[in-house]
């Protein structure tokens, strides 16, 4: 349920792997996965959509409530027979420039009734606090999913999402098992070829499941011939993995941060190892009372309604959308009946492939993208360009789904989801859910494949206690998005009735992950985490508000004013002009980020004694563009220099680039951007460069 919280591809550059210490593509909204495999093709990607909300209300702090006079039976814990074990080991991410974490696995039974069994080691990494004298007590964050890696992303959502923790705590992140780095994994390749091989077909839902089914099955297969033991996958052995490291460590109380699944986490580790715990956040909360399955459909249904409404009460999304919701509605129909063929991208591997896109996949798109704080200002938009057949942010985010699938272990997803939610719920409730919302029925027909899919998963039965309040007084900060789509704020507040030293708040305008979606929450996150007994001051979400949804021009009619910049890329230094305003993701490479799915960027760069040819070669080689430039003609800037221009297609944006050698030294200059910003980027931003740009 989280991968992570800011969309934000700058398709550009990032491969261009000669020239960057780091890409920064940020993916920070977690992308949601559905309860089943959905039907395997562009259906089943992230999208955008959404209108401006009504004002939300500060949510109360939630009074403490009266323990129930009987607790629950927690889950038998066994008593170690064992000791964790931590290894020093290399970093398996990527560098992060201005980070030197300290790297290594837990070792731990992946069945403790079987301690002298196989075992599993978790990649932990742990970065220091900035402070001369850090608070004793460490954050440990809980990735969400269930099934999500938090260490190959870091890259992409460290710097705005982790490291103003470490401004007075270290920080330790981890691979849960099954997942990322961690061995064993229990990724299921056979789930991703099949999402890739079907792209361009259009399945049936009947169709479609089986051919998930079949898939699933071959994986689950797989990974038991490989000894694995998908039994011991889930929560509770999470949990204990969670308080393994803590002792393995020898820290003796650290905080707790948990986002979506990560929340769950939170609370079983609450119950089963309260010690050494001195505070707790709940980030979109997953209690373990609530059903999963039966209440998708009213959660989706929530939040698509205050998507509408949201934008219903902004005059600006009235006005430049009126009707969204008759009209979303309409399309979906139209889409079902004649599917949008696109064209989309793995934008790490640069491969391109053919889509098609129905009703299902639309909904499914603006689902996901109701999780983003950057994306919902969007999904009006979104809507609108693709009525009118404009695919582009649809492929966008697309796409990003498709990029980032192997950052997700679909083995670990189920074996957690078939063992503690599955476990819980009937085909019968299921359906019932399904029938009380006729209006959306349609999108979640293949919700009881579920049943299915755990039947043939065999990952084993969750205890009673799993499906039953998790009741604690340790300090816990409660945090919820009013948009939430997967997780909304009344699981915030179930979570927060059974622990009685609790706090509860939601923040108007954002989705999933509220803690990383703006200056507000991350404040009052770090201000509990300084005194968790302390009264919270939540008087700065007031501040919060609607989103502020964009028009369709509103990057098009921005004012562009340029300043001068120098840049070293390694192959020599240069001088020019770049926009104002415009962030420098690195060395001459400038994104305009006007907002979340922005990929508007302008590259300049230099190179002494590299003949032009040899040059672009390089560059265009690196960035998969060794075919599909045409030559322009020449431009002549207003030095007199005359420069050879090039037009393409990166990634689905239109790209224009400029090559010029001058004394034995060769400059490129490239610009892309959406489509109806080409002619206004070009006179403002793109000849001046040319006009400016010179040898250091």
């Amino acid at each position: 349920m989280r991968l992570s919280q800011k969309y934000r591809f700058l398709l550009v550059f990032c491969s261009v792997l000669f020239l960057l210490t780091g890409c920064a593509i940020r993916r920070g909204e977690e992308t949601p996965l559905p309860t089943a495999v959905s039907e395997p093709n562009a259906a089943e990607a992230n999208t955008e959509t959404s209108p401006s909300p009504p004002e939300a209300e500060v949510a109360e702090a939630a009074e403490p409530t009266e323990e129930p006079t009987e607790e629950p039976t927690p889950t038998a814990i066994p008593a170690p027979t064992y000791t964790a074990v931590f290894e020093d080991a290399a970093c398996e991410f990527d560098p992060l420039p201005g980070f030197d974490p300290e790297c290594g696995f837990l070792i731990v039974p992946e069945d403790r009734g079987q301690p002298d069994g196989n075992q599993v080691r978790l990649h932990v990494a742990i970065f220091r606090s900035e402070s001369s004298n850090p608070a004793p007590d460490p954050v440990i964050y809980l990735e969400g999913g269930p099934g999500g890696d938090a260490l190959e992303r870091l890259q992409f959502v460290f710097e705005d999402d982790f490291a103003p923790f470490l401004a007075d705590r270290d920080l330790i992140l981890f691979d849960q098992r099954g997942t990322g780095y961690s061995e064993p994994g229990l990724s299921c390749q056979e789930i991703t070829d099949l999402t890739l091989d079907t792209l361009d077909e259009n399945f049936s839902d009947e169709e479609g499941t089986a051919l998930s089914l079949e898939a699933l099955d071959a994986c689950q297969q797989r990974l038991q011939a490989e000894g694995i033991n998908l039994n011991a996958y889930n929560t509770v052995a999470n949990a204990a993995d969670v308080n393994d490291l803590r002792l393995a460590l020898g820290i003796d109380q650290w905080n707790l941060y948990g986002i979506s699944y990560g929340t769950r986490l939170a609370l079983i580790t609450m119950r089963d190892h309260p010690e050494g715990v001195r505070s707790v956040i709940l980030d979109s909360a997953f209690p373990p009372q609530v059903n999963l399955s039966t209440d998708l459909i009213t959660n989706s249904e929530r939040a698509f309604d205050t998507l509408f409404a949201g934008c219903e009460a902004s005059t600006d999304c009235a006005t430049a959308y009126p009707d969204l919701e008759s009209r979303f509605f309409t399309l979906v129909d139209s889409l079902e009946a004649n599917p949008a063929k696109i064209s989309v991208s793995d934008f790490f591997k640069g491969d391109r492939y053919d889509a098609l896109v129905d009703g299902d996949a639309l909904y499914s798109v603006i689902f996901q993208g109701l999780y983003s704080d950057e994306i919902i200002p969007l999904l009006p938009k979104l809507i609108t360009d693709v009525e009118s057949g404009n695919f582009t942010l649809l492929e966008l985010l697309i796409s990003n789904d498709i990029s980032t699938q192997d950052w997700f272990s679909i083995g670990m997803y189920f074996s957690v989801i078939c063992h503690d939610e599955v476990s819980f719920e009937t085909l019968d409730e299921v359906e019932a859910s399904i029938a009380a919302v006729p209006e959306l029925a349609q999108f979640f027909e293949d919700t009881d494949a579920n049943f299915e899919i755990c039947a043939l998963w065999q990952s084993g039965e969750g205890e009673a206690a799993e499906d039953l309040p998790v009741m604690s007084d340790i300090p816990t900060l409660v945090m919820a998005g009013e948009y939430d789509p997967i997780t909304p704020p009344s699981w915030g507040e179930l979570a927060a009735e059974t622990l009685s030293n609790s706090i509860y708040f939601e923040y108007p305008g954002v989705g999933h992950a509220a803690s990383t979606s703006g200056e507000c929450p991350l404040s009052m996150t770090l201000a509990f985490l300084n005194d968790p007994t302390a009264p919270l001051n939540g008087s700065c979400i007031e501040t919060m508000g609607a989103p502020e949804f964009q028009s369709s021009t509103a990057a098009s009619q921005e004012e562009i004013s340029l300043v001068e910049f120098e840049a070293d890329s390694g192959f020599g230094a240069i001088i020019g002009v770049r926009p104002d305003g415009w962030q420098e993701q690195f060395a001459g490479v400038f994104a305009r980020g006007s907002n979340a799915l922005d990929q508007t960027a302008l590259m300049q760069i230099g190179a002494p004694g590299i003949p032009p040819d040899t040059f672009l070669g390089l560059v265009t080689e690196q960035m998969g563009l060794e075919e599909g430039l045409e030559e322009a003609g020449q431009i002549e800037d207003a030095n007199g220099r005359l420069w050879d221009i090039l037009q393409g297609d990166l990634q689905g944006f239109p790209m224009t680039i400029a090559l010029l050698n001058e004394d034995s030294f060769t400059f490129i200059v490239l610009l892309v951007s959406d489509e109806s910003d080409v002619e206004a980027l070009t006179s403002s931003v793109f000849l001046p460069a040319l006009d400016a740009i010179q040898q250091k």
